[in-house]
């Protein structure tokens, strides 16, 4: 079933075609079967056997002597005998080599990394984006800590091990999985193809393993977060640029599936904002705690407001290197059934401070 982009769009997991298989010979094991030649010269299982013919050429004597031009002709050698190779031939090992993996030398760290936001109130939202961004209010948070990053494969995979967790995607035999773009030498790349739950899952493993208290962040925590203590429109200003987030700036995303392992790029690619946070625009956008209500912004608390719905939708917030520039802002807001996954979601943590 096609899926739709954080940008909107529908995209397709892309099939890929598997080509037949070309022949490049026999086997090892096959060396000993006689080759069969259709044309071009004698099979070899008929060398040295006589040719019967019905009709036999008339052979008439010739008295003129003949003289050879050239070198003499080569005395015929006698075939050599067949060989017997079983005793020359090395068997092949009952138990083949282990493949080697290579180990990643620096995967990253095993536990998120946060950084500590403090308390305190902001104007949040926009006039300029959706209307779902709209009205501009006045938040007051208290004080939490987010993780710098993204959540990484290694991160999420230290999660799997120790738990024998199985995403939504697997469980629903999906080809695609957080496993697909989490391979060799992906450590430190923002685990994908993650639902709401596989996101809640992972944070309430790592609350019982470090006795702290994490979630996912609310929206307002996300956008407080987020602009580094500014009023812009982007971390570092009102101007999107290329060399400042990993986003569609051109026309050439439209791939699906594998071509993707060469858009998504290491967390912490790319400046901070002013809190010390990576990623909050482009590369992989992230789900929020809160259900999605388009106008919560009308009816929103002052004080650490959450918006709890009875619906699946989930708020979903930043922009992922698929979503083009209308999605890059940090005002803007998109909502995500529970369920939904992609190769542009990820999350990031919160630790709640009591």
């Amino acid at each position: 079933m096609a899926q739709k982009s954080l940008d909107g769009e529908e995209v397709s997991p892309s099939s890929q075609e598997k080509k037949p298989k070309k022949s490049v010979g026999k086997s090892l094991d096959d060396s000993g079967a006689a080759s069969k030649v259709s044309s071009g010269g004698k099979n070899l299982d008929d060398v040295g056997k006589t040719v019967s013919s019905d009709v036999r050429p008339e052979i008439k004597t010739k008295t003129e002597n003949l003289i050879r031009i050239g070198p003499a002709a080569p005395e015929k050698v006698s075939p050599i005998p067949h060989r017997n190779n079983s005793k020359d031939r090395k068997d092949k090992p009952t138990n083949p080599p282990k493949e080697i993996v290579e180990v990643e030398k620096d995967p990253g760290p095993e536990y998120p990394e946060v950084v500590n936001i403090a308390g305190g109130t902001f104007a949040m939202g926009s006039t300029d984006g959706q209307e779902n961004e709209s009205p501009i209010h006045e938040v007051s948070l208290s004080a939490f800590e987010i993780s710098k990053y993204e959540i990484t494969n290694h991160q999420f995979r230290i999660f799997v091990k120790a738990t024998n967790y199985k995403t939504s995607a697997e469980e629903e035999g999906s080809e695609q999985t957080w496993k697909s773009y989490a391979i060799n030498g992906r450590g430190k790349y923002p685990v994908v193809y993650i639902t709401y739950k596989d996101a809640m899952a992972y944070c309430n493993w790592l609350s019982g393993v470090t006795k702290q208290n994490y979630r996912l962040p609310t929206e307002a925590e996300w956008e407080y977060a987020a602009r580094g203590g500014t009023n812009q429109t982007y971390p570092w200003g009102n101007q999107l640029e290329v060399s400042k987030a990993n986003y569609a700036y051109d026309d050439s995303r439209k791939a699906y599936a594998e071509p993707i392992l060469d858009f998504l790029k290491p967390v912490g690619s790319y400046e901070p904002n002013k809190f010390g946070l990576y990623d909050v625009v482009g590369n992989v956008a992230e789900w929020c705690f809160d259900g999605y209500k388009a106008d919560f912004y009308k009816e929103s608390p002052t004080k650490d407001p959450i918006c709890i719905v009875e619906s699946s939708a989930k708020v979903v917030r930043g922009s992922g290197w698929m979503s083009t520039e209308n999605y890059c802002g940090i005002t803007f807001r998109k909502n995500q059934p529970g369920a939904y996954k992609s190769s542009s979601l990820g999350f990031r943590v919160v630790r709640v401070l009591n």
